[in-house]
């Protein structure tokens, strides 16, 4: 059973890598601003998304510890939804961007570890490294959640708080920093906030030199064997 679940493993691996990373380019840009401007059924779409997203990176992953990691963001998740229904209250971010930071630390180490693994570079491969890109701007934007939930004037711009648009909010600027686009409208007011917008800018301004580097050295050993 382990083995014939290791070659279907194998075999969709690459090919997960691509379905993987447009699910997470819906959940980020069109999900999130739909929920935003509250048009019915996005929650519950970007929920169901969050499911096959998750199942997905089971299949991509066999290991012990990333199974744990996810169990765990989905249980978040759930307890964030239903104490949001009874209690509604700044733990419901907490919650919420604990279970958006752990799945996003799973993403990036199993896909992290296929795309830069040896092996031939396919299209697969290139989408893979655009999902993890788009994994360290989600995780970012977990971590500006929690600084912004522990402090009102982290951020000059907007506040932290529970509602429909603050993901929407976090992936607009999160993804301005690690593009270097700058959002103009929000501004990083807090040391420890600052620290890790330097963080992830700098990150977002060597990944694409890195990884030219990596498939490039990829290709010649492919080529060479």
């Amino acid at each position: 059973m382990d083995q014939k679940l290791n070659a279907l493993r194998e075999r969709w691996r690459d090919p997960m890598l691509t379905a993987l990373a447009v699910m997470l380019t819906l959940l980020l840009f069109v999900l999130a601003p739909l929920r935003a401007e509250r048009i019915p059924g996005a929650q519950e779409v970007g929920f169901a998304l969050v499911a096959v997203l998750t199942g997905a990176v089971l299949i991509l992953t066999g290991r012990r510890y990333a199974i744990w990691v996810l169990v765990t963001a989905i249980l978040l998740a759930g307890f964030a939804a239903i104490h949001r229904l009874v209690r509604p209250s700044i733990l419901d971010v907490y919650f919420d961007a604990a279970a958006w930071l752990l799945l996003s630390l799973a993403l990036i180490l199993e896909v992290g570890r296929t795309v830069f693994g040896p092996g031939r570079v396919t299209y697969h491969r290139v989408m893979g490294a655009m999902l993890l890109y788009f994994a360290v701007g989600l995780a970012f934007a977990a971590i500006y959640a929690f600084i912004g939930a522990a402090s009102d004037t982290a951020f000059k711009g907007f506040v932290v708080s529970d509602s429909a648009s603050l993901a929407d909010v976090l992936i607009y600027f999160s993804f301005g920093v690690l593009t270097g686009i700058g959002s103009g409208d929000i501004t990083a007011v807090h040391p420890i906030a600052r620290s890790v917008v330097l963080v992830e800018a700098m990150f977002g301004q060597l990944y694409p030199a890195t990884l030219l580097a990596r498939i490039v050295t990829l290709e010649i050993e492919d080529r060479r064997t």
